[in-house]
């Protein structure tokens, strides 16, 4: 239950912030039903057109699930983070990201969530992440199919691990980013780069796998560092990279 407060600015805002703040502090998980409209306005001293206007901001920001009916109600939804990743992956794409700016970026990121994979990493979280890789390293021997170095998915999962939800959408959009230069490697490039990958893979696997922090942040580093590097070399005009 929500208790009663105007806080500043209009009443409808001091809703959606009280929600917002009862869902961060975990009083509210999803499914959770929301008092309806004329209760919500009582313990507020306000109106049902303030209640409503609350409850149709927070369902546009995709807190809340409204629906009609005898059975309906609003519900505390499941947050969907697409659209933060998506914004974020354009704002960067926008920016004309520089090769530079995106290596400062990986190496200020990638390594401390190896090191935090290392350390929080689960049961289930280190089998998802051995099966990406075991397949990784399947395609990289067959050396066939399309070559798709911009799906990142190691280093996706790796992010996962962490369980750390603004690390991961960081790592996501910087994944993403290097969308929209892979296709300007050839062929024998992408190989190349894919065998090499599969070897640092392997050892930050294995790092996070034994709990060693210190060795997957150290790896991670240098796998960073050495994509970045024959990445520069093979597009010595571009300003984009990829993983």
């Amino acid at each position: 239950m929500l208790a009663s407060g105007r806080g500043q600015g209009r009443v409808s805002e001091a809703i959606v912030r009280r929600i917002k703040e009862q869902i961060s502090k975990g009083r509210l998980l999803v499914g959770h039903k929301l008092p309806a409209e004329r209760e919500m306005a009582r313990q507020f001293k306000t109106s049902r057109v303030s209640v409503r206007e609350a409850y149709r901001s927070l369902e546009e920001l995709g807190v809340l699930r409204i629906r009609r009916g005898a059975d309906g109600g609003a519900f505390i939804a499941e947050v969907d983070h697409e659209p933060v990743l998506r914004s974020l992956s354009l704002v960067l794409g926008l920016g004309k990201t520089s090769h530079k700016q995106l290596t400062e970026a990986r190496m200020l990121i990638e390594p401390p969530i190896a090191q935090l994979a290392a350390l929080r990493a689960r049961k289930e979280d280190i089998a998802r992440l051995e099966a990406v890789l075991i397949r990784e390293e399947e395609e990289a021997a067959r050396r066939t199919g399309p070559f798709r170095p911009t799906d990142s998915q190691f280093h996706r999962s790796v992010a996962d691990c962490a369980r750390n939800l603004p690390l991961i959408v960081l790592m996501n959009a910087l994944a993403d980013l290097t969308a929209s230069t892979a296709s300007t490697l050839d062929v024998s490039t992408r190989a190349r780069h894919r065998l090499n990958n599969c070897q640092f893979h392997r050892l930050i696997f294995e790092a996070i796998r034994t709990r060693d922090g210190d060795a997957a942040y150290t790896i991670m580093a240098q796998h960073v560092r050495d994509i970045q590097r024959r990445v520069h070399r093979s597009l010595k005009d571009c300003d984009y990279s990829f993983q």
